[in-house]
Order: C-alpha cells, then sequence, then structure tokens
C-alpha cells in the first residue's frame, strides 16, 4: 500500500498533536509535523517517533509566505505530493486580552460579556487573529494545491468550530438532522473576533469543496469542541477526543457514496452552516 503523507499546521502542540499521534497508529501513514519554531517541531516530532522515520518534522509559519513557500518547495523536493492537509493552526487573541482585562473589572462582572476592545486594541485584535485562523489557512492551502494534485486521493480538512456557526450564534442549541446540536452559551455575544474568523474559514471550506468537488477531492471541516489545551487555557476535553473527528476525516473512501465533501461536522453528524 502506498504511502500516505499528511502535512498539518500548528502540531507541535494541542490539538494538531494528538491528531498527529492517533495517525501513526494507522500504517502507512507519514507525517509532516508543522510547528513555526523549528525547535518545539523537532522536539515534538522526535517524542512522536524517536526515529523520525513516519514524523518529520518542518518549519512552517502560517503568518510568513517565505516559510510556506519553503515548506512546500521542501515537500515537492522530499515526497512530490501530499495525500492530506490539515489547517490546523489557530489563536484566540481575545483570551489573552480579557485575561488581562478582567483584573480591572468590578465584581460580579462578566468578562464575556462586559469586556469589549476598541480602537487600536480591537484593530490588532482582528488583524492577529485573521492572520492565522483565515489568511494563513487561505496562503497554504493555495500553496499546496499543486502537491495535492498530485495525490491519487486529495484531501483537505480545516478544522473550525462550532462557535463560527452562524446557525448556532443564532438559535445556541438546536435540533439539526435529528440530533441535538450546540449549546445555549453559542447564542451569548462572546468573542466575536475569534468567532467570526473561523466562520470566514468555513466559506474559505466550501469554496475549496466547491472548486475541487468535481474532481474527487474531499474538502471538509472539523470542530473539535472546547478542549483542554494551552490554546483554551486548560479549559475543555481532553485532545484526544477532539482529534477523533478529524483523524477520521482523513480516511473517507474514493467513492461519492463513501465519503463527503464540502461539510462542516463533529464526531457525532453534521454541524449546521
Amino acid at each position: 500500500m502506498a504511502q500516505t503523507t499528511i502535512l498539518i499546521t500548528g502540531s507541535n502542540q494541542g490539538i494538531g498533536y494528538e491528531v498527529a499521534k492517533q495517525l501513526l497508529s494507522h500504517p502507512n501513514t507519514h507525517i509532516l509535523l508543522c510547528s513555526r519554531d523549528k525547535s518545539n517541531g523537532q522536539t515534538a516530532a522526535s517524542t512522536l517517533d524517536p526515529t523520525l522515520s513516519r514524523v518529520d518534522p518542518i518549519t512552517l509559519d502560517v503568518t510568513d509566505d517565505t516559510s510556506i513557500a519553503a515548506a512546500a518547495e521542501y515537500v515537492q523536493q522530499k515526497y512530490g505530493k501530499l495525500d492530506i492537509l490539515i489547517n490546523n493552526a489557530g489563536i484566540n487573541q481575545e483570551v489573552e486580552y480579557m485575561k488581562e482585562k478582567v483584573k480591572t473589572l468590578p465584581p460580579g462582572s462578566n468578562p464575556l460579556l462586559d469586556i469589549h476592545p476598541s480602537g487600536e486594541d480591537l484593530r490588532n485584535l482582528y488583524r492577529r487573529t485573521y492572520e492565522v485562523n483565515v489568511f494563513g489557512a487561505g496562503a497554504v492551502t493555495e500553496s499546496f494545491i499543486p502537491l495535492l494534485s498530485n495525490s491519487a486521493r486529495p484531501n483537505i480538512i480545516f478544522v473550525s468550530s462550532h462557535t463560527g456557526s452562524l446557525t448556532l450564534a443564532e438559535t445556541g442549541s438546536t435540533t439539526f438532522q435529528g440530533r441535538q446540536v450546540g449549546e445555549a452559551k453559542f447564542k451569548l455575544p462572546s468573542f466575536p473576533i475569534y468567532r467570526s474568523s473561523k466562520a470566514a474559514l468555513d466559506m474559505l471550506l466550501l469554496h475549496y469543496a466547491n472548486r475541487f468537488g468535481a474532481k474527487g477531492w474531499r474538502v471538509n471541516g472539523a470542530c473539535p469542541n472546547l478542549t483542554a489545551t494551552k490554546f483554551s487555557g486548560g479549559m475543555g476535553r481532553p485532545a484526544s477526543e477532539s482529534a477523533v473527528n478529524i483523524v477520521k476525516l482523513c480516511f473517507l473512501g474514493d467513492e461519492v457514496k463513501d465519503g463527503v465533501n464540502g461539510v462542516l461536522s463533529d464526531e457525532e453528524g453534521v454541524v449546521p452552516w
């Protein structure tokens, strides 16, 4: 069986690292573990595979076009193709901002509802968040399309979020395709920068699904749920649980009836846009 080459952005820690770990349990998978910090990437790769025979650490900063181009050139020279691209790198700058501002709130305040960045702070938060979550994902995807085109079964996965769903933002919890999806908290007017970036990412997902679906590509999005990582400040469920659906999306079938394209999902089913 041919080797399946899988590139994961932002995978030296958190969900991306756990996805890489679980993918190694599948035969013939080869992980391109991407990190913007070379040392962190090498440490993570060596921890997953001390021989580095199935994990290749690659320095890739999704906000740096030179870094993206260098990574694509490296993959081209060494592998000649890419089978699966997982756009996992993401940030939530509002969390860090709130940690500082919450110290100034009066007792009984709700940080989610009572902290509203403005002026230069607001603009900078939008810029930094979108640079990674949207612009970075788009730039990486475009740069690796030629390598994905060399695969027998190209697959792109965007790591999105329930909190980016417009439907859940409007309704909170809702019945969708026979199951209860979402929670009432999704209707709260919270984290507008992060949530809007994930909604924008979903549009990128649909763009590429429509662009390449007729050619047999698989392009889908995964909603991992709140996960206990550095990203979330340790709140949420284990990364091992949040990685499950992302790994599942890596192994969709060749035939249309065996797979899906242009769908946002979690491990229980489809998530509404």
